[in-house]
């Protein structure tokens, strides 16, 4: 068969793939490298009302935040309990979601880990049943904004309906349901098998 006229910029594309994919990755890896080398810092819960306007209006597919179409997909793997997690998420992610996400060059995929303890396992099952209803990037910021102490007994049941809650569109009974289900259950054991092939040592990790 003859080739296809398109090679050329087809090859170009995937230059251009590769280089959007690379600047993504350098931005989050100087970022978080920052906050290692800074020690982190107090991380406990704030008092202020928690935003989602950071991925309002952005197209979501269960745990995929961006553009479907979009040709670089960036893996985030997170436990909502990690404090470095959440100073990556506070100092970096907005930055990656004006300039890559919202402009369709790239799609964000949470891939949740519940290593920490008790709390990771009770959060990452809010924010699995949430994405069924493609709510799922809401309730990581709302629960972000209110990370507390690790394994304090911070995520109740109480903070989940109340941040449940100030999502629109979310159906809190039915997220409730879903993260008590055995297919969440299952969901969360293949993320961490996942996790283990790709050789995760820790969060966040890219």
């Amino acid at each position: 068969k003859p080739r296809s006229r398109t090679r050329g910029p087809s090859n170009r594309n995937r230059g251009l793939v590769v280089a959007v994919a690379a600047a993504v990755v350098v931005v989050a890896v100087l970022v978080v490298a920052s906050v290692f080398l800074r020690g982190g810092g107090d991380t406990s819960s704030t008092s202020g009302e928690g935003s989602t306007a950071l991925v309002d209006g952005i197209p979501q597919n269960g745990t995929v935040l961006g553009d479907p179409a979009a040709t670089v997909t960036f893996l985030q793997y997170e436990d909502i309990q990690c404090p470095f997690c959440k100073q990556y998420t506070d100092e970096a992610f907005p930055s990656i979601v004006e300039e890559y996400v919202r402009t369709g060059k790239v799609k964000i995929d949470f891939r949740g880990l519940e290593f920490l303890g008790d709390d990771s396992n009770k959060a990452l099952r809010a924010v699995l049943a949430a994405a069924k209803q493609n709510k799922a990037w809401q309730l990581i910021e709302l629960l972000y904004d209110r990370q507390g102490a690790e394994n304090s007994g911070w995520v109740t049941d109480d903070l989940v309906s109340e941040l449940a809650g100030q999502v629109a569109g979310l159906d809190v009974e039915q997220m409730r349901s879903d993260a008590a289900s055995a297919e969440t259950t299952a969901e969360i054991e293949a993320l961490a098998d996942e996790a283990r092939a790709r050789e995760v040592g820790g969060t966040p990790w890219f």
